[in-house]
């Protein structure tokens, strides 16, 4: 665990993402040091190192930095990396990161100064997702309280992706599901987003952020559960009292 507290700890789980992680952490580190000249916010990363494949474990072997922090684990699954990642951190926040993503600039201080002055306990999340590689196109998420927001709709999508800032407490009180070791679950971060939800915790869109979302060619986790078929596992949200209930709400 590292040993000096600060106000975000940046997770980042890393699987067989090579030299791309140079980018993410590149990133990473701008975006901490933009929330450092803004607004003297303590950051720090915590790079989980979860089955890594040679070449990645290569990139890591002579790396030097003080504010980075390493611990490597045998789970080969991103959400119980995740996790791990969260109970080796000193963060009051927790941001997480894949590998092969990139944060915007001013994502870390403009969520971390969103959470400071919302005196409910809420997830924040990018408002633009900039997809490329794989894909090209902008994706905007919207808050749970815009007017087109419909909880029934999370049985067939999900509505954020896995960045996201958050109070520690929050992922230790929800850690994420187990996935890759089963046939048929799937979308960790989906499962997340609709427990929390079922708690009581809203999810909300940061204004003017922005996450530039990598869709892989081919090997991603998301391509291999849609080409399995995989759904979400079980959720208190969709447990038919409450979800009845819920939905006669948003009418």
């Amino acid at each position: 665990m590292t040993s000096d507290h600060c106000d975000i700890s940046v997770v980042i789980p890393v699987h067989a993402e090579g030299r791309l992680v140079q980018h993410t952490l590149n990133s990473a580190k701008k975006a901490m040091a933009y929330a450092k000249a803004h607004g003297d916010v303590r950051t720090d990363i915590v790079i989980v190192l979860d089955r890594p494949d040679k070449k990645t474990e290569n990139f890591f072997a002579s790396y030097d930095d003080l504010k980075v922090h390493f611990e490597k684990t045998d789970f080969g699954d991103a959400g119980l990396a995740r996790n791990f990642g969260v109970g080796h951190s000193s963060g009051r926040y927790i941001a997480f990161l894949d590998a092969d993503n990139l944060f915007g600039q001013s994502w870390l201080y403009k969520a971390f100064c969103f959470l400071e002055k919302n005196p409910t306990t809420i997830i924040a999340h990018p408002e633009y997702n900039v997809v490329f590689e794989g894909q090209n196109l902008i994706w905007k998420q919207i808050s749970c309280d815009h007017p087109q927001f419909r909880s029934a709709d999370l049985i067939e999508h999900n509505y954020w992706d896995t960045t996201c800032l958050a109070s520690k407490k929050i992922f230790l009180d929800f850690p994420y599901e187990a996935t890759m070791a089963t046939q048929g679950f799937g979308h960790e971060d989906w499962h997340f987003n609709c427990e929390t939800l079922a708690a009581g915790i809203g999810h909300y869109i940061v204004p003017d952020t922005v996450l530039f979302l990598r869709r892989k060619l081919n090997g991603s986790v998301l391509e291999r559960a849609n080409r399995g078929h995989r759904i979400i596992a079980p959720s208190r949200l969709f447990d038919p009292s409450f979800f009845s209930k819920l939905v006669r709400s948003e009418k």
